[in-house]
């Protein structure tokens, strides 16, 4: 990491424990608001430059800002949310929890000429696969990347 950049530098022991897909949990509680995407972003990337995928470190951004864009639209700009990456499975998992339980995502096709309507699109096409966790107080909007490559190169 670079300059002002809070995130510590690991050494080499902490970064063979970090490859190894180790119980690594972070988890960012966060406004959603479009001022807070290139932040998320920006450290979205730096953790999976850390946990030695700097393959996925733009998949996972991408799908970071869908997750954080589809509850600015939907939910509100705002609401309290909180963003979750893991690698405690065998696959890095992303997530949005956000205290609105009713209002549920819906996988749709976009007209061609649309603006704006292809986020679940994109996370579907992206990712191992995805889905929705609803409690009673909110839900989790979650996705899992591919540690392979996506169509078997």
């Amino acid at each position: 990491m670079t300059g002002t950049d809070p995130t510590p530098s690991l050494g080499e022991p902490a970064r063979l424990h970090l490859s190894r897909r180790c119980c690594v949990t972070l988890t960012i509680p966060l406004l959603a608001e479009p001022e807070a995407l290139s932040p998320v972003r920006h450290r979205i990337g730096a953790y999976f430059e850390l946990w030695d995928l700097p393959e996925l470190a733009g998949t996972a951004q991408l799908c970071v800002s869908e997750l954080l864009t589809n509850a600015i639209t939907h939910i509100g700009p705002g609401t309290p949310v909180t963003l979750h990456a893991s690698m405690a499975g065998p696959n890095p998992r992303l997530s949005l929890t956000d205290p609105v339980p009713d209002a549920m995502p819906a996988l749709q096709r976009a007209d061609d000429d649309a603006e704006s309507g292809r986020g679940l699109a994109l996370l579907d096409a992206l990712t191992h696969r995805w889905g929705v966790d609803r409690g009673r107080h909110s839900k989790t909007v979650w996705c899992e990347l591919r540690l392979e490559p996506p169509f078997g190169k």
